[in-house]
C-alpha cells in the first residue's frame, strides 16, 4: 500500500518526515519544491510568497495530479494548498485506486466546491478562517456524495509545527486517526485481494 502526503506550502520538512514515520504504510512525500525545506523562523506569509512565486496553485495541482499518476497511491493525506491540490488533482484523474483522501485546512477548496474527486474524502476545517466565511463551504461540500467535513475547533496549520497555530493535542489526534484511516484502507485491499483470487 502507498501512502501520498501532499505538503502545505511549508513544503517537504522534517516535521512532515516525523508525521509520515508514525504511518505503517509506504509513503511518499509530494512538495511544492524540490527538495526538503528548511524554514524554521520563516513567517507563514514568507512561506506563502514563496509558494505563489515558485509554484503557485495551479502548478501544485498538476505536481500532484503526475505524482498520482507515477506513485498510483492507495491513500492520501494532504494539508492546506496541498490538500486543495489534491482535491483538484483527484478530481481531473480518472484513476480508481485512490480509496481515501483526508484533507486538512483546505481554505482554497472554496473555489473548486463543483469538482467530484473519485474516492471517500474526509475533510478537517479549522473553526473559521481569517479571510472567508467556512460556514457556507462546508454546506456546499456536504452535498458531495463521498465527502464528509468535520469542523474543528483548531485554527488553520494545527497539525505543521512550523504553524503559529500548531496544537500539539491536535496533531497527536489526528495522526492517530489518519494511521487508523490507513490500517482500514490497507485492511480493504486486502479483502478485495481475497474476493478478486477467490
Amino acid at each position: 500500500m502507498v501512502t501520498l502526503i501532499v505538503s502545505d506550502i511549508f513544503g517537504h520538512t522534517p516535521n512532515l518526515d516525523a508525521f509520515s514515520q508514525e504511518l505503517g504504510t509506504k509513503v511518499v512525500i509530494c512538495s511544492p519544491y524540490a527538495c526538503c525545506q528548511n524554514l524554521t523562523g520563516q513567517s507563514e506569509k514568507q512561506a506563502y510568497d514563496r509558494f505563489i512565486t515558485s509554484m503557485g496553485h495551479d502548478g501544485y495541482a498538476s505536481k500532484v495530479k503526475e505524482a498520482l499518476i507515477n506513485e498510483q497511491p492507495d491513500f492520501i493525506v494532504a494539508f492546506s494548498a496541498g490538500a486543495v491540490a489534491a482535491w483538484r488533482a483527484l478530481a481531473a484523474t480518472p484513476l480508481k485506486r485512490v480509496q481515501k483522501m483526508i484533507g486538512f485546512y483546505p481554505g482554497q477548496i472554496r473555489n473548486y466546491t463543483n469538482l467530484r474527486p473519485q474516492c471517500h474524502v474526509d475533510l478537517y476545517f479549522p473553526h473559521k478562517e481569517d479571510h472567508f466565511d467556512i460556514s457556507p463551504v462546508i454546506s456546499r461540500l456536504k452535498t458531495v456524495s463521498g465527502v464528509q467535513c468535520v469542523r474543528t475547533r483548531y485554527s488553520h496549520g494545527f497539525m505543521n509545527a512550523l504553524s503559529q497555530n500548531f496544537n500539539k493535542y491536535a496533531y497527536l489526534h489526528y495522526t492517530h486517526l489518519c494511521d487508523q484511516e490507513a490500517v482500514v484502507v490497507q485492511d480493504s485491499l486486502v479483502n478485495h485481494q481475497v474476493e478478486v483470487t477467490l
